[in-house]
Parts: C-alpha cells; sequence; structure tokens
C-alpha cells in the first residue's frame, strides 16, 4: 500500500505558481481571464498569483486585447530580464555556447570547431568552461547570477550506480564510455547544472518556442553527423507536458545488410543520411567535384549550395530525402505523431532542398490510414537549437519551482534540492 502524501498549505500555492507561470510561459501574452480557463483555478487564486508574480517580477504587463463587449483586458507577459540561462551544444563537429534570456532569446554565442570527433572530455569541458567565460564577460553578466546552465550531450547521460547523485554520459560518437562530465565541469560553475541528451533538449525547444509549438505529438529529428530523435507531447491545460523522450532513430535498421554503422551494426538510418556519410556518399560518386571548403559543417553547406547547380549534388541528396522519408514512414507507423521536425544543424542547412522528397517518401512508406495525418516541417530555431534546448532544462527547472531562483550558488550538478 503506498504511503499517502499530505500536501501542505504552501505546496498548494507553489503548485499554483508554477501551474500559471508555466501556462503564461508556454501560451505567451495571455489576459488574466484566459489563464483561468487554461488553468482550471479560481479567478481569485489567478488574481492573487498574477499579483505575486508581478511584485516579484517574473511577469509584467504588457499592453492590452479586446474584450467581447467590455472595456479591453490587459495582457501578461514572462519578463525576459528576469534572468539568464546558458545552453550548452557540445556536437561531433563543434561545441556551441549560448547565452539566453528568459524566454530563450539569444544574447551572445561563442561556437568552437572540433576537428576530431574523438575529442577527449577533459578537452571539451575545457572549452565549455571557457565559453561560458567568454559569452558572461561580453554580456556583462557574473556567471555566479546565472540561473542555471544546461548541456546538451550526443548520448546517454545515466546515474552512477556507484556515487549517488553523480551522472555518467556515454557518448559513443564523441568516444566516450562513463564520463563523469558535470563533475569535470563543476568545479569551474557557480551555478546550478544540468545535463540531458540534446535530443531530448532539442525536442521540448522546438515545442515551447520553435515550429512544434501548439501540436499534440511531436517527432523531432536530429541530424547531424549523428542522428537521434525525441517524442514529446504538447501542452495540457496550457502548461508543458513532460519533457520528450528519447528515441534511437538513427539505429533503426533500414536496410537489411547494408552499410556499416558506428554502432556495430549494418544498414542503421544514421549510415545513410547522417552528414559524414552524405559526404562520402557524394564524393564517392562519379561526376563529384572537390569541396572548395574544409570541415564537415563547411563542406556540408557547400553540397547543399551546389544542389541548384550540379546535378550530382541533387542526386545524392534526394536519395537521401527517401532515406529520410522512409525512417520518417516507420515512426508514423509506429509512434502516429501528428508533426514531426527536420532539425539538427544538418537536418537544417539540407531541410529546404530534401522536404520534397521526404514528404513524398514517408507518405508513401505510412499505413494507409494514417497517410496524411502527420505535418512535416523543417526546424526553424536555428543553428542555436541545440544550445536553445539545452537551455530549456533550467529554465524546466525554475518553471517548476514556481520561478523561485536558485537558493545558493551550486557549483555542482543541480536538481531540485538545489532551488528555493
Amino acid at each position: 500500500m503506498k504511503p499517502v502524501v499530505k500536501r501542505t498549505t504552501s505546496d498548494l500555492r507553489r503548485h499554483n505558481r508554477s501551474v500559471l507561470l508555466s501556462a503564461l510561459y508556454v501560451q505567451g501574452p495571455t489576459s488574466r481571464n484566459r489563464l483561468t480557463r487554461v488553468s482550471g483555478l479560481s479567478s481569485a487564486t489567478v488574481s492573487n498569483v498574477v499579483s505575486q508574480l508581478l511584485a516579484e517580477g517574473l511577469i509584467a504587463e504588457g499592453g492590452s486585447e479586446d474584450s467581447d463587449g467590455g472595456r479591453p483586458r490587459s495582457v501578461l507577459e514572462i519578463r525576459p530580464d528576469y534572468g539568464t540561462v546558458i545552453g550548452v551544444d557540445i556536437g561531433e563537429t563543434h561545441v556551441r555556447i549560448g547565452l539566453f534570456d528568459w524566454t530563450l532569446s539569444v544574447l551572445q554565442s561563442e561556437v568552437y570547431p572540433i576537428a576530431d570527433t574523438r575529442l577527449d572530455a577533459e578537452s571539451v569541458a575545457a572549452l565549455v568552461l571557457q565559453g561560458i567565460s567568454e559569452v558572461t564577460r561580453a554580456a556583462g553578466i557574473d556567471p555566479a547570477d546565472l540561473l542555471g546552465i544546461g548541456v546538451g550531450v550526443p548520448g546517454a547521460v545515466q546515474p552512477d550506480p556507484r556515487i549517488p547523485g553523480r551522472t555518467l554520459v556515454h557518448a559513443p560518437t564523441l568516444g566516450w564510455s562513463g564520463v563523469p562530465l558535470g563533475e569535470m565541469l563543476a568545479p569551474g560553475i557557480a551555478a546550478p547544472l544540468m545535463l540531458d541528451n540534446c535530443a531530448r533538449t532539442l525536442g521540448q525547444a522546438e515545442m515551447w518556442r520553435g515550429v512544434g509549438r501548439g501540436a499534440d505529438r511531436v517527432v523531432t529529428a536530429l541530424i547531424g553527423v549523428g542522428v537521434g530523435a525525441s517524442l514529446g507531447s504538447g501542452v495540457e491545460g496550457g502548461v508543458a507536458g513532460l519533457a520528450p523522450a528519447t528515441i534511437e532513430w538513427g539505429h533503426t535498421v533500414i536496410y537489411a545488410g547494408g552499410l556499416p554503422c558506428r554502432c556495430g551494426s549494418r544498414g542503421c538510418l544514421e549510415a545513410y543520411v547522417g552528414a559524414e556519410a552524405i559526404l562520402h556518399r557524394y564524393q564517392s560518386t562519379l561526376g563529384s567535384q572537390p569541396f572548395r571548403s574544409a570541415g564537415t559543417e563547411s563542406r556540408f553547406a557547400e553540397l547543399t549550395a551546389r544542389a541548384a547547380i550540379d546535378p550530382v549534388a541533387m542526386e545524392t541528396l534526394e536519395k537521401v530525402g527517401e532515406y529520410i522519408g522512409i525512417g520518417i514512414g516507420n515512426l508514423i507507423n509506429l509512434l502516429h505523431p501528428d508533426l514531426v521536425v527536420l532539425s539538427g544543424w544538418a537536418g537544417s542547412v539540407m531541410g529546404g532542398v530534401v522536404l520534397p522528397t521526404v514528404r513524398e517518401t514517408a507518405e508513401g512508406h505510412a499505413l494507409s490510414y494514417l497517410r496524411g495525418r502527420t505535418r512535416i516541417e523543417v526546424g526553424r530555431l536555428g543553428q542555436e537549437a541545440v544550445a536553445m534546448g539545452a537551455a530549456t532544462l533550467p529554465v524546466a527547472q525554475l518553471l517548476a519551482t514556481s520561478g523561485r531562483r536558485p537558493a545558493v550558488a551550486s557549483g555542482r550538478e543541480a536538481g531540485a534540492e538545489a532551488w528555493a
């Protein structure tokens, strides 16, 4: 028999604050009447909580909207200047550090290219700390005043079974196995620190601020050197649902006995639509032209630009679009999403070129009764998308704790216990 958990008046007040703050964050500028409808709380409760949030500077009056027959209603909105967060994108080709305001608008950004996709963790940690120092210094912000720092990694973040509170990163594309990245970063950080899989955090950013906003079931496909995806639910009562779940989409087999994959299997989707696999396919095709640029990301952008005039480049990308479409067709049959977002740096770069082929192929591979029920779109968050996704980690924590700032500077991996 489960123990009965009694909720105190303080618990209820914190819950109400969290519900209303989350609803306002997700919905955008909203009237008190609409907040009452979407939250299910009484108008008196909404009025009291809104007054508290206004007094504490979390939200502000932001103009007015017309009402039915009455005087205009004042509109409430999140105050971007309430605080700042950092999002860190650790990828196979770069480390990107973004400084964001509380509404996830970019304030500063630094990018460090990585030539070696198996760069050691110590070097990556040093780049992350350097980037945090540089973006905060450029913005004139004390790093200790940050609301939090989120880090997205291309792999799994799991608890260390030997040491409570410690996490380990398993990122095969970086050559990492059981790396205590949080523990390595913590001594140089004075704000709460959170780590998670980058496909999962990217999915949250797409649902909050991207093309996935307002959708019910969203699959966000992250395509870079590696390939991953996440499945997230939309909002219920105006409040963000659970964080997206990671899907190992890149390691679903689309060609039995096909090309070897870095995971050790053969015929995986990643072996056909990962950025380096695409570049290799083009360069191995008769009639391809040498690249003028160096580096995976630069060459991939060059390949995509060539598609307008180079038949081999266009043929390469059209074939990639078919493979992506097959993979999305499988997702439609398995998960029934109402939206699939092509994102990640490579997905964003080539998305506009391959989208027609992707849509046509996915439609042809979806079950007949599911055809036409899933939209497929290219993400619109730009090159900051994955870093923005990482920044949603401290924002989500702040929303869950009803807008209370961190109690003390942490310098360690933070969970709810590090928050007031």
